[in-house]
């Protein structure tokens, strides 16, 4: 109970005592006596003493309670983690505790009555008057940010906390030290400056592993933004089917053990593209230990890493390569320990000596080969060792039943430091090398004793250095001594009878414009001024890179041949003039036998026609039969006037010798249409009826030979004859719509009225051809020059 709640009671209690008192006086015999109403006065007034005293102590105790209080208080405003200051209204320190002396690196003491103003810096004084100013104008509480000027001339960024007391006359200040938050701001920011400018990737999660920030370079490579991967695990969405396991669980367990991590895992991007990156994640705490964040910084090495695997491919490729060669390839130290070989050498080793090497074993070991082998290969690895490096050919015995095997062995040492330390070694089995040698050399002799024989030599020419190469063969055709000749396009060029080399000087421009294919027949002129024809051919090479571009080919001394053919054309020449002539004579025999014919046997023929007619109408005729008989004869008669003719025509037609060639050709074609059915068209133009009787002869044999074929073998039903002159050249073209002629049976025996057609072409000096029309049938064409056409009677 309070002080004054117990004297509150202790009147009442005693108003009412007075009151039973006096009531108790009006009414005698009733209620208490008056010795018990002044017992319990009397005790009310002890109980109102004793209330008193416990009043005064209790006053005691409260003010010791606020000394107490003020006491602990002083003790918590001087030892207070922040700082503060009493200051009052014009910023003067009143007081202040420990803290705040040390963040000014001034005694205490010496602070009091000081301005804390004069330790503002002088860009924050104007935001410090302001808190100040708002304190005492009735805020309840105030802050501001300001610097302070420190002792050691280090600015200190602090945070101002501010209220006014009571009686409005003194404020306290709490003051908060937010340096090292304002540097980590800073560092952030600079660090969100390095992130958005750096070319690696930067990623921040939150505790949970859940993207908070990417940079500009993470969207760049993954072509992921920021929107897209916000709150994602960045495992979920960059790892894919190639990504080791090993290093996703190894990513799982550094974050659950909240440690720093740096790991190079193969990512892909959105588009589906493979890249490799080099993590670093760090952890990042509060000052309560507690996990926040995680940072990573990721270096794409995507570049380094395929070269990485290239090289690991090429090393591998390397050994695969080696151990799939035949060829022996092995290292030894210089105490002939084995470094590496390739299996070729292995095996061979192993069957020679029936034990497998393996690397550090002696390769000369004494219970495995003989003295003598052992000093012959210890004298060549030697030679090596001492930094000689040389090529050895050397035969082994592996197998009696297979023979002697030859190989070529490469020593060369192995340097480290400009020491020799080893030598390395390879061997190639050059047994088929040799057989094909030894083959090779017996070839050239039976080729050269064949080139001798069939006069063929061999030459090559580099267009670039216009060098030339000549083999034993050409200087023997060409008569030329291979020790004295000086050989040289020039100089062989010079050997070419001069009316040849303008043809030779075209040859020439054809190679070196790169044709495939190069061939010419010239003379060239023996010192003792004797001709020899020569057949030259040669091959352009297509060079391979650091080639040279050149020719070879064959030359071949022909002069005998020339000659031969000379006589083979003259004996042709003669056959055709001979042949020429008995078709002249031919068909000068079939004129008198068409005219003899036709005069003697056609006028008989007539005359026994008349006779008969006149026995017919002169005498009796008793019998039908006798009638039918006569009209029998006289037809037959008519029959064989008109076969005579006909064989008088085809034997030389008279409009041929009458008319002349056009008339003769649309006559005979006249005639093959209504024989044969076939449709014909005959077109002429500018022909002549004035040509020499055995042009006319020719051309016209040549038609009736071109039907002929079209009624044999064409299958046509339409022939197109033209006859014209164009350019002085006399035209025969006849062209049919059948199934044309193949080019394999032109020369055949059966095309013997081919032949004849060429024959007379050429006796004409005409050019004959047969040919397969792109549209189908034959097309045969006569072109004779006008000059040799014209009559010459």
């Amino acid at each position: 109970m309070d002080h004054e709640g117990s004297k509150f009671e202790v009147s009442i209690l005693r108003r009412k005592a007075e009151e039973l008192l006096k009531n108790n006086q009006k009414k005698p015999g009733a209620g208490l006596s008056e010795v018990e109403i002044l017992k319990l006065i009397h005790e009310i007034e002890v109980h109102q003493i004793e209330l008193e005293l416990q009043n005064e102590e209790l006053k005691v105790a409260k003010d010791r309670a606020i000394e107490l209080a003020s006491e602990k208080y002083a003790e918590l405003y001087d030892f207070a983690p922040s700082g503060y200051f009493t200051l009052s209204k014009d910023g003067e320190i009143i007081d202040l505790n420990i803290e705040a002396s040390k963040m000014l690196g001034k005694e205490r003491a010496g602070l009091i009555k000081s301005r804390l103003g004069f330790f503002v810096s002088d860009d924050t004084k104007h935001n410090f008057n302001n808190f100040l100013k708002n304190i005492f104008a009735g805020n309840e509480k105030e802050t501001c940010l300001v610097t302070l000027l420190t002792n050691d001339d280090l600015p200190m960024f602090v945070h101002l906390t501010g209220i006014s007391t009571k009686n409005k006359v003194q404020c306290l200040v709490n003051v908060a030290d937010i340096t090292k938050l304002i540097e980590a701001e800073n560092l952030i920011r600079d660090l969100s400056l390095i992130a958005t400018q750096t070319d690696n990737l930067v990623i921040i999660t939150d505790a949970k592993g859940a993207i908070e920030y990417v940079n500009n370079a993470f969207e760049k490579l993954t072509e992921y933004t920021l929107e897209e991967v916000e709150g994602k695990k960045p495992g979920s969405f960059l790892q894919g089917p190639e990504t080791n396991p090993e290093n996703k669980a190894a990513f799982s367990r550094a974050l659950v053990k909240r440690k720093a991590f740096t790991q190079e895992i193969l990512n892909y991007t959105r588009s589906g593209k493979k890249y490799w990156v080099s993590i670093s994640i760090n952890p990042v705490f509060n000052n309560n230990g507690k996990l926040e964040k995680f940072i990573a910084i990721e270096q794409d090495i995507t570049e380094r890493k395929e070269g990485e695997l290239q090289r690991e491919f090429e090393h591998q490729d390397k050994e695969a390569l080696i151990n799939s060669t035949n060829d022996l390839i092995w290292s030894i130290k210089n105490d002939f320990t084995l470094i590496a070989a390739n299996k070729a050498f292995l095996n061979l080793m192993k069957r020679t000596t029936n034990y497998e090497f393996i690397k550090g074993d002696n390769i000369l070991a004494t219970n495995l080969f003989t003295e003598d082998d052992i000093d012959y290969c210890k004298n060549q690895y030697q030679k090596a060792l001492l930094g000689e490096s040389f090529i050895l050919e050397t035969e082994m015995n592996e197998n009696p039943k297979s023979g002697s095997k030859f190989f070529e062995t490469n020593f060369n040492p192995i340097y480290v430091n400009s020491e020799v330390v080893g030598v390395a070694c390879f061997a190639r089995d050059i047994t088929e090398y040799k057989r094909n040698k030894e083959a090779l050399i017996k070839y050239n002799k039976k080729l050269q004793t064949a080139q001798e024989i069939a006069k063929l030599g061999y030459w090559e020419l580099n267009l670039k250095t216009r060098k030339l190469f000549w083999s034993d063969e050409v200087y023997t055709i060409w008569e030329k001594d291979k020790d004295k000749f000086e050989l040289t396009l020039e100089s062989f060029i010079a050997t070419i009878y001069p009316e040849d080399r303008p043809g030779f000087h075209e040859l020439m421009k054809d190679a070196r414009q790169g044709k495939k294919h190069i061939e010419t027949k010239y003379r060239i002129q023996l010192k003792n001024g004797s001709l020899k024809w020569i057949l030259e051919s040669g091959n352009f090479i297509k060079p391979g890179k650091d080639q040279p571009i050149h020719y070879e080919g064959t030359v071949q001394d022909i002069t005998s041949q020339k000659e031969f053919e000379s006589k083979i054309l003259d004996a042709n020449r003669k056959l055709r003039s001979l042949t020429s002539h008995l078709q002249t004579i031919q068909e000068e025999e079939r004129i008198n036998i068409a005219r003899e014919i036709h005069d003697e046997l056609g006028q008989q023929l007539t005359g026994i026609k008349l006779d008969a007619s006149w026995i017919k109408n002169k005498c009796k005729i008793h019998f039908k039969e006798e009638e039918e008989r006569m009209d029998r004869l006289i037809n037959n008669i008519n029959t064989t006037i008109n076969n005579v003719r006909k064989i008088a025509t085809n034997l030389r037609p008279g409009v041929l010798d009458d008319l002349g060639l056009e008339a003769a050709i649309e006559w005979q074609a006249a005639q093959f249409e209504e024989q044969t059915g076939i449709s014909s068209l005959f077109k002429t133009s500018n022909v002549l009826d004035n040509y020499d009787k055995t042009v006319n002869t020719a051309v016209y044999r040549i038609f009736q030979e071109a039907l002929t074929n079209v009624t044999r073998h064409a299958n046509a039903s339409k022939v197109i004859i033209e006859l014209y002159e164009k350019n002085s050249i006399l035209v025969l073209e006849v062209a049919d719509n059948g199934k044309g002629i193949w080019e394999t049976k032109k020369d055949k025996i059966q095309s013997l009225g081919i032949t004849g057609m060429k024959e007379r072409a050429i006796m004409i000096d005409g050019t004959f051809s047969i040919k397969k029309r792109k549209e189908g049938g034959t097309i045969v064409r006569l072109s004779v020059p006008l000059l040799n056409l014209k009559s010459q009677n």
